[in-house]
């Protein structure tokens, strides 16, 4: 708020003509590791159906998912919304108010078979980070309530679930945590669920610097903002 008080988040203006959710369209679109994109929408939605209709226009495989619970719910309940779609193909599954750059969903969508979720080092954590815990090698506790001292990395909310004994074990899990009857939670929990239920989760390690911003705050939104300016400055020098 304001900026959402009649725009829903990933509408929001970037300062570069585009749209949030127009530049996620144009990393995906860069990257050449996605077919096809799903988008679970609730708050306005209407409004970003009509933006889309442009892009399934110019060829994009874009289709709608819309919860009606968003009021009352958090993302966790819109990603159990999907399942039929990670029950049928491998995913990606990212947050709405993150950017990646193109070469991170190349690399992760690179890797092998299993569950990888997408971890950036850290030295210094905020209250507000979804900070990561590795035990032998794997994930162990994803929560924004981690002691800093536990705390190893942060996670960008970026997974890929990666051939069908992963996309069953995903799904059984994700279930699990919806059946516990508390449904305004991340969906990022499934993996806390997961390490207590033996199943093993990877960290696929990347550099945030320049490559992953969230935008949850208005001082994230100015930041996002100075990088697509600097960006176009940058590509106008090369073209003259």
């Amino acid at each position: 708020m304001p900026l959402t008080q009649n725009t829903p988040k990933p509408l929001i203006d970037m300062g570069n003509g585009k749209t949030l959710l127009e530049e996620q369209l144009l990393s995906i679109k860069a990257s050449g590791a996605i077919d096809e994109i799903v988008l679970v929408i609730g708050y306005l939605a209407e409004q970003i159906e009509a933006k889309m209709r442009f892009y399934t226009d110019q060829g994009y495989r874009i289709s709608t998912i819309y919860n009606p619970f968003w009021k009352v719910s958090n993302n966790l309940l819109s990603l159990w919304l999907a399942r039929n779609v990670i029950e049928h193909d491998d995913v990606m599954i990212t947050n709405g108010d993150n950017i990646f750059s193109a070469p991170i969903f190349a690399g992760l969508a690179s890797q092998k078979e299993g569950i990888w979720l997408s971890a950036c080092r850290k030295q210094k954590f905020d209250n507000d980070d979804m900070k990561i815990h590795f035990e032998e090698g794997f994930v162990a506790e994803v929560s924004k309530t981690i002691a800093a001292g536990c705390a190893e990395a942060e996670s960008p909310g970026l997974v890929m679930v990666n051939g069908l004994r992963a996309r069953q074990l995903f799904l059984e899990h994700l279930e699990g945590v919806v059946r516990d009857d508390n449904n305004n939670r991340y969906w990022l929990e499934i993996f806390n669920r997961m390490w207590s239920k033996g199943v093993p989760v990877k960290p696929w390690f990347f550099t945030s610097a320049g490559n992953w911003q969230e935008v949850d705050f208005h001082v994230d939104v100015d930041f996002v903002k100075k990088i697509l300016a600097d960006k176009v400055k940058r590509v106008a020098v090369e073209v003259v």
